[in-house]
């Protein structure tokens, strides 16, 4: 192991802890049999004065309650876990130029991912875990799979003679146990009045190893899990993830708009002209970076919609760390931060997955989205298919749509097909006002043969919305029923698998039943 990576490991205890702890005697002394507790899983941890720490955690993400009555069995982390990572962590971040981090200042988003994995729904003595696999234990929250292993250790030259350990287990989600990160006890079965309680060895990685990565990060990584598809939309304010100076550079102390993302320090507002969100209080030098995957080597066309007071903002892209030939922008006053504009240059692109980086040479704007297509040809599977930008022909040739005007208006007005401002998150357009029997074409190239998984983002008031897709005139799907979320701009993905051959195709977005907004269509192959 590297000295690198075993100062990340180390660091994981630094953000859940204080300044210091109020008290670590720097052993253990349990003994590795049954004890019983005269009260509840709270008050033990709290008479013990080694789980300061975690008990901080506990209560910033407001499970103290939760220990005091609840049935829960607790696999406990000591202070001596924290004492030296968070000496580590924040040697670190001064390296990279942050401000510590303690328990009271961690994201709560972060520390309640973390703190819900020590906590397990139910009481589970060791004997539930003598079975070969061992079994699967549920997290506090989010119905997060764990798991749990009981075995003797070997003692005295008798194999398994020794004292029982339990493997305590975050999958990950996989079943490939290599992909775990495990964590084994020091003492097991600690009987309290609600519950059990499980002591884990000082040393474990279980929880921090990916913890300190995400809070203390060298790289950026996707705010989604997958990369933005170009050609497709980016709302910029889903820039990477990774924090200041890595995934992105803002000058601000905080989120001056607090609107999303609040843990981060780009300032984020409503756009309240359009009812979607915008990046605010841009200064000069300031950036953004988000992952993206180019399906096609080529020319596009980028633009950019934003709102400025001024007359002579700029920004440029960069690409792995160099300038997009083209991408320069002066952009011109829009008439106020609330009045919004596009504008559109042509860039070079080249396939493949990349950092893009989008800087502010100078700064007198807010920021909404990008959007990039390719100049004169067809969108390409695997990708993004955005669904405004249906073929050209018109009325019965490209789309067909019951009423003659574009009810939405915001794109492409002089066609039937009704659009409107894509709001809340994610920037761009969506298709609204559907009707049943109304249809849109797009032609794609595939560029291999076999399995997709398709995902169709769409939202609705409504329960009774249903599509489905052709290929050259072949219904594909079946019948796909469009999810009821409350409103038609909170968006949710239809999920389907079909199968594809390469070469080029016409696609068919068909409303079989009307009620629901919708706003693309995303092919990713299916291995």
């Amino acid at each position: 192991m590297t000295n690198i990576k075993m100062l990340l490991l180390a660091g994981l205890g630094i953000l859940l802890l204080s300044p210091a702890c109020k008290k670590d005697s720097g052993y253990y002394n349990y003994e590795n049999q049954l004890r019983e507790f005269d009260g509840s899983t709270l008050e033990f941890l709290q008479s013990e004065h080694q789980y300061d720490s975690f008990l901080l955690a506990v209560e910033r993400v407001h499970l103290t309650d939760t220990l005091k009555s609840g049935l829960y069995t607790v696999f406990a982390p000591t202070d001596a876990s924290f004492k030296q990572a968070i000496e580590n962590m924040n040697t670190l971040r001064t390296i990279q130029g942050r401000g510590h981090m303690f328990i009271s200042t961690v994201p709560y988003e972060q520390l309640d991912t973390l703190v819900c994995r020590y906590i397990v729904r139910d009481t589970f003595a060791s004997r539930a875990m003598v079975l070969q696999d061992g079994i699967g234990l549920t997290a506090i929250r989010y119905n997060y799979p764990m798991h749990g292993k009981f075995n003797r250790t070997d003692a005295e030259g008798h194999v398994n003679g020794g004292p029982g350990v339990i493997t305590f287990s975050d999958t990950k989600g996989v079943i490939y146990t290599n992909r775990w990160s495990n964590a084994s006890t020091v003492a097991i079965d600690i009987k309290t009045k609600t519950g059990l309680v499980n002591v884990l060895d000082k040393d474990h990685m279980f929880g921090f190893d990916e913890f300190i990565p995400r809070m203390n990060p060298t790289v950026s990584t996707p705010w989604n899990e997958f990369p933005f598809y170009i050609p497709g939309v980016i709302g910029l304010e889903q820039f990477n993830r990774g924090g200041n100076k890595v995934a992105y550079l803002d000058f601000s102390l905080n989120n001056q708009g607090g609107q999303y993302r609040p843990a981060d320090q780009v300032d984020i507002t409503t756009a309240s002209s359009e009812n979607g969100l915008k990046v605010g209080w841009t200064e000069t030098g300031e950036w953004m970076d988000y992952t993206v995957q180019v399906t096609e080597t080529g020319e596009y066309d980028m633009t950019l919609r934003y709102g400025s007071g001024g007359s002579d903002g700029r920004v440029h892209l960069e690409i792995d760390g160099k300038p997009v030939v083209g991408s320069a922008l002066v952009m011109p006053g829009t008439g106020g931060y609330d009045s919004f504009r596009d504008i559109t240059t042509t860039v070079q692109l080249t396939a493949g997955r990349h950092l893009m980086k989008i800087f502010y040479d100078f700064a007198n704007f807010d920021l909404r989205y990008l959007k990039f297509m390719r100049k004169g040809a067809p969108m390409t599977i695997p990708g993004v298919i955005t669904l405004e930008d249906f073929d050209n022909g018109g009325e019965g040739v490209a789309y067909h749509d019951n009423n003659t005007g574009n009810n939405g208006g915001k794109y492409r007005p002089s066609e039937g097909v009704d659009i409107d401002f894509s709001r809340n998150e994610g920037g761009g357009y969506q298709v609204g006002w559907t009707e049943t029997g109304e249809w849109m074409n797009y032609t794609v190239v595939v560029k291999e043969t076999g399995y997709y998984n398709t995902y169709i983002l769409a939202g609705s008031e409504r329960s009774d919305g249903v599509v489905h897709l052709e290929f050259d005139g072949v219904d594909v799907t079946g019948p796909l029923k469009m999810p009821n979320t409350g409103d038609y701009h909170k968006r949710q993905n239809v999920t389907t698998s079909i199968y594809l051959t390469k070469g080029t195709h016409v696609m068919r977005f068909f409303v079989d039943h009307e009620g629901f907004d919708v706003k693309s269509v995303t092919f990713r192959p299916l291995n």
